[in-house]
């Protein structure tokens, strides 16, 4: 089971008309197209979704424009989309986006995190990453299991205040941190998770171009090909984001 976010993009539509656009530029990739399956199938479900914080941004010399996909222009009968924060949309014509302001809020977000994480050390002792307690299960199997390294490693006060916060709804620590070790998290070079941030602050992890291609992640180059695909597009082609499963 996976879940991931396709950004797809259309020529110009209008937004009560984008749910079934989306669903034709969609459909070629359907993992139960047949009941044989689908050789390039990628999803088996699929919605309209942006979260607030992250949607798309409007330029704000356009906002409240009709052309925007948001939940006042799309009817719920045909899509139901949440509300979001001021200047953010679920998508809408190129032209009236704000790419680089959501790479610079990406990149303000890493360095607002990496802030957070470094006053939370200053106040809590030192702490481990998992791999030293699973390192010492690996030692001794018999005497330490699984369960003792992740209950171990759970308990340090600075892994455990992570945990608190994300549970919380901080605005820093979110819930991946729940399943993901900070401490190897904030031990990495974090010019170049920056730069990841800001990399894929517009592009979901798939791509659907206005031919109908797939592209993903899975490729080498992916993401700065789709950054430029998006940054080139022509101003009044739709772009929006799907949440899908596969």
């Amino acid at each position: 089971m996976t879940k991931f976010h396709a950004t797809v993009c259309l020529p110009p539509t209008a937004p009560r008309k984008v749910p079934r656009a989306v669903a034709a530029a969609m459909a070629p990739y359907d993992a139960n197209l047949t009941a044989e399956g689908n050789p390039v199938g990628h999803w088996d479900w699929w919605g309209i979704h942006s979260s607030p914080g992250s949607a798309y941004l409007v330029l704000p010399q356009h906002d409240g424009d009709r052309r925007l996909v948001t939940a006042s222009t799309v009817p719920r009968r045909k899509a139901k989309l949440d509300a979001l924060g001021p200047l953010e949309c679920h998508g809408g014509p190129r032209g009236l986006l704000d790419f680089d302001g959501m790479r610079e809020r990406a990149a303000r977000a890493h360095d607002a995190l990496l802030t957070a994480w470094t006053g939370l050390t200053a106040i809590h002792p030192p702490a481990r990453p998992f791999a030293d307690f699973l390192a010492r299960h690996e030692a001794d199997p018999e005497g330490y299991s699984p369960a003792d390294a992740r209950k171990d490693h759970l308990a340090q006060p600075l892994v455990q205040d992570v945990a608190q916060r994300a549970v919380a709804g901080d605005p820093h620590f979110d819930m991946s941190f729940l399943v993901n070790d900070p401490v190897t998290y904030f031990g990495q070079e974090h010019e170049e998770a920056r730069l990841w941030a800001v990399r894929s602050a517009v592009p979901g992890f798939a791509l659907v171009t206005l031919d109908g291609t797939w592209l993903d992640g899975g490729t080498d180059g992916y993401w700065e090909q789709a950054n430029r695909y998006l940054d080139d597009l022509d101003a009044e082609a739709v772009v929006l984001d799907l949440f899908c499963h596969s």
